[in-house]
C-alpha cells in the first residue's frame, strides 16, 4: 500500500476510486462547498477531514468567524464521513438534525473539521465533528443525524 493510501485509509482500489468520487462531488460539484471555501483533505472509512480558509466573507464585523460558517463546516465534515460508509454511489445522506456547541471564538485563518461516523444503518447515520482553529484549539463540536436516501 502506498503512503497516500495510508493517509486516506483505503484498503482496495475500488475504495480508492469511491473516495476520489466523493472528493470530486464535494469539491468540484458542490456550489455551497465552493462558496464557503471547503475542501476535503482526508478520507477514511467513516471519517472525513475538511478545511476552510476563513476569509472576510465568512467573518462578522469584529473579524470573528460567523458561528453559522463553523456549523456548516461541521455539518459538511459529518456528511462527508457518512458518505464513506455506503457502497459505490448507492446512497446519499441529508441532515435532519445538528447540535453544535461553540467553545471558543475563531479570528480567521484556517479551520479544520474532522467528522466521524458513530452509527449507521440502512436508514440513519449519526456522526460527530470537531472543528479546530489553526493553533489546534477546539472551536466547536457537533453531533448530527442524517437520513439515508437512494440516489436518483
Amino acid at each position: 500500500m502506498s503512503e497516500e493510501a495510508k493517509i486516506w485509509g483505503i484498503e482496495t482500489k475500488m475504495q480508492e476510486e469511491e473516495f476520489k468520487r466523493i472528493i470530486c462531488e464535494r469539491v468540484t460539484d458542490a456550489p455551497f462547498y465552493k462558496h464557503m471555501g471547503f475542501s476535503v483533505i482526508g478520507l477514511g472509512p467513516g471519517e472525513a477531514h475538511l478545511k476552510m480558509k476563513a476569509n472576510p466573507r465568512v467573518c462578522d464585523e469584529s473579524g470573528a468567524v460567523e458561528r453559522g460558517a463553523i456549523a456548516a463546516l461541521a455539518d459538511a465534515a459529518s456528511g462527508v464521513s457518512a458518505a464513506t460508509v455506503f457502497p459505490k454511489s448507492s446512497k446519499r445522506v441529508v441532515t435532519v438534525e445538528q447540535k453544535v456547541t461553540f467553545m471558543a471564538p475563531v479570528s480567521g485563518g484556517e479551520l479544520v473539521a474532522i467528522g466521524k461516523v458513530l452509527f449507521s444503518d440502512e436508514n440513519i447515520v449519526v456522526s460527530e465533528a470537531v472543528v479546530r482553529d489553526r493553533e489546534g484549539k477546539i472551536a466547536a463540536k457537533s453531533l448530527a443525524t442524517f437520513t439515508v436516501v437512494s440516489r436518483k
